[in-house]
This record gives structure tokens, sequence and C-alpha cells, in this order.
């Protein structure tokens, strides 16, 4: 039985699952999305959203031309994919809401995956959502990495990591969500640029839900320099954008649900950017953010994240040298 996309246009069904893609200036890989969307084997009803956040490269027309089904909103000023997604949902009418963003990719059973698990789930834990593995994509070099989502090892608590490292969903094209948890929750914060992600998750975490991780890589996040907000570019912005959510959020869940030192996580949030700084090679900054690290803690507490980024060089380094050896061997 294969996936059917309900069109608002002739169909009186109720959707099961409303796919909300958020694009600014991609025509070309929002179509390679939507592909993968029409490419599900999802045993169920789906409608496609597509918000386009006032692109300029013809998008709205291409959606209106060649995708018929899909139901498109076309902001007349661009607001950011914060305000996209919003719109998104609310236009939405299905049990379940996925976010696809436009320039990543889904695999064939990656909504069936994720339904099945959030309705396994469901008879034993009302409030949580669906997360998948992701690919990702370094098309540059056409380099695939395994990323696997979850909470590291570092960090004591889903909002400990949050606060500290920002999400540990790579993207929100890998989180399905039930319905009911945005009628519980305000959207996502307009007013962030940055990390709009990691701010709703932190209120879904503290409201009671709980993610649940299906360990398959089902979803493809392409990492290609297009205005992308994890551009070196943006890192400045990017860290006082953690910082002041964390000074949103800390005192209200310190000591019940977090018991790490506001200091400490702050120092945790620079050595984290640090490492960013460190494997894109801007030393200086790596340095400087080191510093201020050290500047909330000491430097005895910084030394194991100094261990930590070299060893990444000489890790690449060992790893070369064997392929090479390899290579010379054949």
């Amino acid at each position: 039985m294969s996936m059917k996309v309900v069109s608002r246009s002739t169909d009186q069904i109720l959707p099961d699952v409303s796919v909300v893609i958020p694009t600014y200036n991609r025509i070309s890989m929002l179509k390679e999305a939507i592909a993968t969307v029409l490419n599900q084997t999802f045993a169920g009803n789906t409608e496609i959203i597509v918000i386009d956040d006032n692109s300029k490269d013809g998008t709205p027309k291409t959606i209106q031309e060649q995708y018929p089904d899909i139901y498109l909103i076309a902001c007349s000023e661009n607001h950011g994919p914060a305000a996209a997604r919003n719109q998104g949902i609310r236009a939405a009418k299905g049990r379940y809401i996925a976010f696809l963003d436009s320039d990543d990719l889904w695999e064939s059973d990656y909504l069936q995956t994720q339904i099945d698990a959030l309705d396994q789930q469901s008879a034993t834990q009302a409030n949580c959502f669906s997360v998948s593995d992701v690919w990702l994509w370094k098309t540059e070099k056409d380099i695939r990495i395994h990323c696997k989502q979850g909470k590291h090892p570092d960090f004591s608590s889903f909002l400990h990591h949050l606060l500290a490292a920002g999400s540990f969903i790579h993207t929100p094209s890998a989180a399905v969500f039930p319905r009911q948890a945005f009628d519980r929750q305000d959207l996502f914060n307009e007013s962030l640029r940055f990390a709009e992600d990691t701010d709703l998750y932190i209120r879904l975490i503290i409201d009671g839900y709980q993610p649940i991780f299906t360990r398959k890589p089902l979803v493809t996040r392409r990492k290609h320099g297009q205005g992308q907000a994890i551009e070196f570019k943006n890192i400045d912005r990017r860290i006082q954008n953690r910082i002041n959510i964390l000074q949103q959020y800390y005192p209200a869940i310190k000591g019940d649900q977090i018991d790490i030192s506001l200091e400490e996580i702050r120092a945790q949030i620079y050595s984290q950017f640090a490492t960013q700084c460190y494997r894109s090679q801007h030393f200086l900054k790596w340095a400087s953010l080191l510093q201020t690290s050290a500047d909330y803690t000491s430097w005895q507490a910084v030394w194991p994240r100094i261990k930590h980024d070299i060893g990444f060089t000489t890790r690449r380094l060992s790893s070369f040298l064997q392929k090479w050896r390899t290579i010379k061997s054949v």
C-alpha cells in the first residue's frame, strides 16, 4: 500500500501526516526534497505544505505549475525559517507534523519508521516525538557521515546538552511530532534567527515530552554552504544566541531539572564553539573562545577540550597515513 498525497482542492480526507517544507531560493534542491516525500512508502494519507519565504527564483510559480496537489503558502516578505515553519504548523491538518528543510532528503521508509515508533510508544508514553539518525552529506567532497542522534555522554541530561551544545537533533528534518505538542506549546520563536529548533526542544522537554530514537539514518542533511546558518560567518551571532537561550531558561530549571552551575554551562558553550572553529581551521578564533571558556572556569577545566581538539588532527593524520600505506601496498 503506497502513500496518498491529499490535495486540499480535490480531497475531503484529513491527512495522517502534514509535511511542512519551508524554502527560500532553493528551487532545484526543493524539487529533490519533494521527490523524496512523494517516494515515501508510508501507508497513510499525507499533505505537503510548502512555505515559500519570498524567494526570487520563481519557486511559487514552479510549485503551482508542477505540483498541483501541494498546498503552497507564498510569503510577501522574508521572515526566516521559524516564521515559515509556524505558518506551516498553523495550516497543518494532520495528526502528526513532519518538518523537511528544502535542502534535506528522506529515505523512502522515513515516515513509516517514525510514525510506527510514535504509535508503539504512545501506549506507554503519550508525550514523545520521534527522531531519526542522519547522513551528513558534504556535497563539495561528496562525503557522507552517519550522525547518530541523541545526548552526548559529556552531558547529564537532554536539557544540559541543549543548553551547552545546542540541539542533539542535527536537523528538524529528522523529527516527527504529534500535532498536540504544538497545541500545548508556543511555536518556533520567530525572534531567533539561529537555534529556533533548540529553543523549541527545550520547551517541549520542560513540558514533559521525550525524544525516542529510531537509530536508522533515514535523513540526508546537505552541507553545501549556500546560505546555511552553520557557516563560520555566523558564529558570533550563534554564540550570543545560545547564551541568550541559556539566560532565558536556566533560572526556571536550575536545581529541579539541571544541577550544573550557570558559569560551567557558559564555559561549555564557548568550548563547544571553539571545537567547531578548530575543525574549520579558524585557529585564532579557537584560541580566543578557549580563553573565554577558561575565564568562566579555569584552564585546568579547559585542558581536556584542548587535547580533544588537537587529537582530532592526530586522528585524521593517522587515518590518512593508514590509507596511504594501504594504497602503497596494493
